[in-house]
């Protein structure tokens, strides 16, 4: 390693600190306030950062937003691609969505995603962003329903796409649901949501069995 590419080294990674720092006030702000309301100066009083110290990362709110999206979307293939080698395909695929429940409800997590969500409607770049993280998300869960069909263990006259999409809807909803309904916990919807993806998932008996 050069010289030069030793001093840099300490320099990118206090960068991607302050990255990683200023991602996570906004993602407070953003949750108590909505992605409209919070200010950049809240962002900066929360990352406890000048303004010129943010700006020089993030140049803009949307930047910021972008920025969130893509550092989920970098986490996905990491959190779904052991779903490709597993052994009982439709328990990885109830694990799965049960811990993107359980990651999406900690504290800051549902509100950040619904706020997501409907940025992506009014904001033709933020819809972008999102739609290619979706298009990613479903890609490797196609992936996986396919397998679980060449194993036998899913129905094999699901169309695999369309399945994906009620999966999705599916864990989508119970995550609102729970943010929604005081009343909801998500250790007694658990069992039934396994319930309801086993038994839409099940490969049908052969006729006469």
């Amino acid at each position: 390693m050069s010289l030069a590419e030793s001093a840099s080294a300490p320099r990118a990674r206090r960068a991607d600190d302050q990255r990683r720092r200023i991602l996570d006030a906004a993602v407070a702000c953003f949750a108590r306030s909505g992605f409209h309301a919070a200010s950049m100066q809240q962002i900066c009083a929360e990352a406890g950062m000048s303004p010129g110290g943010l700006y020089r990362y993030f140049p803009s709110k949307d930047s910021i937003i972008e920025a969130i999206v893509e550092r989920d979307r970098a986490e996905v293939p990491e959190l779904l691609a052991p779903l490709l080698q597993a052994e009982d395909v439709v328990g990885a695929l109830v694990e799965a969505g049960v811990r993107f429940m359980s990651g999406a409800l900690q504290t800051e997590g549902l509100p950040i995603y619904a706020e997501l969500c409907a940025e992506a409607v009014r904001n033709p770049h933020i819809h972008a962003i999102h739609e290619r993280c979706e298009q990613e998300i479903q890609g490797l869960l196609v992936q996986v329903v396919r397998r679980g069909q060449d194993l036998g263990q899913i129905d094999p006259a699901l169309d695999a796409v369309e399945a994906v999409r009620l999966l999705s809807a599916l864990a989508d909803g119970l995550a609102t649901r729970l943010v929604l309904d005081p009343g909801a916990d998500l250790s007694g919807l658990t069992p039934m949501f396994e319930r309801s993806v086993r038994r839409f998932l099940a490969a049908q008996p052969e006729p006469g069995q």
